[in-house]
């Protein structure tokens, strides 16, 4: 259950102390009431549960592109209020944890290109091992999609791949967070500021509609995602009289 005296929706909260916010207040009610409005608007929405929408905004604070140690502390603490678990913090980690292979969709083909410059061969043309076919057989099955940027990255390092496979499909079968929650969260990476990954969000669109996720709890990711925008403003705030 959510903690009684804990209100999420209130942009107070996010400030490590009361006379932080009132400073700001003081500083310009019109400016801080505006951004109270901004922040209030997605979480008092209708179609996400509290606990989804801090799972959410934890997402985007953990993700390897928005890294924010302070967030991160305070997405915890809020993620417990809201009646999440230490097993749903832990679910979505270990699900995002492969973002920072999207890189490797674009390094690898330049690597390819440049070794082919010089007459060195890059990943072989022919099909995968047999092992390399099963664990890619096994994301099929598991998560359902397959993109053909993963193929040079597997037949260049398969060993590699297989351990990808592995993480990007652990908490698919094992984690606590039903299918429609993990969709909507790996939305809310790839529809982030910091990451803005189109193919990757229509895949993980059409994925999360077919699990029974909404129109309206998606736009309230879309929402939950923008809120990224406040947190230069609760730092600026604790910079200026948070100590």
């Amino acid at each position: 259950m959510t903690t009684p005296d804990f209100n999420l929706a209130s942009l107070d909260a996010l400030f490590s102390r009361p006379e932080v916010a009132e400073a700001m207040k003081r500083v310009s009610r019109s400016g801080y009431a505006s951004a109270a409005k901004f922040w209030q608007t997605p979480l008092q929405g209708p179609h996400l549960s509290a606990r989804m929408k801090e799972l959410v905004f934890f997402t985007m604070h953990v993700a390897a592109t928005s890294l924010n140690g302070d967030a991160i502390k305070r997405q915890v603490k809020r993620i417990i209020a809201a009646g999440g678990t230490q097993a749903d913090i832990f679910d979505v980690v270990v699900t995002i944890a492969s973002l920072a292979n999207h890189a490797l969709y674009s390094s690898v083909p330049v690597l390819e290109e440049e070794l082919a410059a010089i007459g060195e061969a890059g990943a072989p043309a022919e099909e995968f091992t047999p092992e390399l076919e099963a664990a890619k057989q096994q994301f099929l099955e598991v998560r359902g999609f397959w993109n053909e940027h993963r193929d040079p990255v597997a037949r260049m390092m398969p060993e590699y791949t297989a351990a990808l496979i592995g993480i990007a499909t652990e908490t698919w079968q094992n984690g606590p967070l039903t299918r429609k929650e993990r969709e909507l969260v790996c939305i809310a990476v790839d529809c982030n500021v910091t990451h803005s990954f189109p193919s990757g969000l229509r895949t993980h669109i059409r994925n999360a509609l077919d699990a029974g996720a909404t129109k309206g709890e998606i736009m309230e990711v879309f929402q939950m995602a923008a809120l990224l925008g406040l947190e230069g403003f609760i730092l600026t705030g604790e910079a200026m009289f948070g100590e």
